[in-house]
């Protein structure tokens, strides 16, 4: 676990050292601060937040692209990833270093985002259990698709080549559940399981459920794990 801290701090690092930890907050906070008010002053708004959730996932769709893209793209397009791969450290502890250097990055902006609910609780009495489920939701997200935009900066030594990629898979997951309502409902409900719109509704609306955990769990194992594959083949 040592090897691995070590790179989560080298590359927390990087982003605070350049501008992109500041553009990526700055732009996130920016949207949803607008959208925040254009919310608040419709004279419609309730306590609470399922409509910010689901633009905060679609954002995070869009922005874990960009924090990840140069987390290994970089290094290849450098020729500093074999310099890297070549001290004692295994395939696993590098991207596991990566990755949490992004979710940490995550989770400042999320941490960030609060300010949200912490206002409409001064105006009115939103549901702290839904809301804490619905962050869980989004964090699981966010997570979810880091684990996506590393595995995409594995395969690239170009950063911009990279971010295409991860949104291009990302918006696979985001709208392969629209195939269900053109296909028969036993394919339908096998599609609907790969979906992330889908299986994000009922933490956004502060229902906790298992099979929404399970399923952005499997997507970080599953793309951590494509991506140490990656690694091993880089090094072999």
């Amino acid at each position: 676990m040592r090897n691995v801290a070590t790179i989560m701090r080298r590359e927390l690092f990087a982003y605070f050292v350049s501008p992109m930890a500041y553009v990526v907050i700055i732009f996130f906070l920016g949207v949803m601060s607008l959208l925040f008010a254009l919310y608040i002053g419709s004279g419609r708004a309730e306590a609470q937040m399922v409509d910010l959730f689901h633009t905060m996932v679609f954002l995070l769709l869009m922005v874990a692209p960009v924090i990840t893209m140069g987390l290994i793209a970089q290094e290849r397009n450098l020729g500093t990833i074999e310099i890297l791969l070549s001290k004692p450290v295994r395939d696993a502890e590098v991207a596991l270093g990566k990755y949490l250097a992004a979710v940490v990055l995550l989770l400042i902006i999320l941490a960030l985002s609060f300010i949200y609910p912490l206002i409409m609780e001064k105006y009115g009495s939103p549901d702290w259990g839904e809301i804490l489920v619905g962050y869980l939701g989004v964090f699981l997200a966010g997570a979810a698709f880091i684990a996506v935009g590393l595995f995409a900066s594995s395969l690239m030594s170009n950063q911009i080549a990279a971010a295409v990629l991860a949104i291009l898979i990302l918006l696979f997951f985001w709208l392969v559940g629209w195939i269900s309502y053109s296909v028969s409902q036993q394919l339908g409900d096998i599609v609907r399981h790969l979906s992330v719109f889908e299986n994000i509704q009922d933490l956004e609306r502060g229902i906790f459920d298992t099979k929404p955990l399970i399923f952005f769990l499997s997507i970080c194992y599953y793309f951590i794990f494509l991506t140490v594959r990656s690694l091993e083949q880089r090094r072999a």
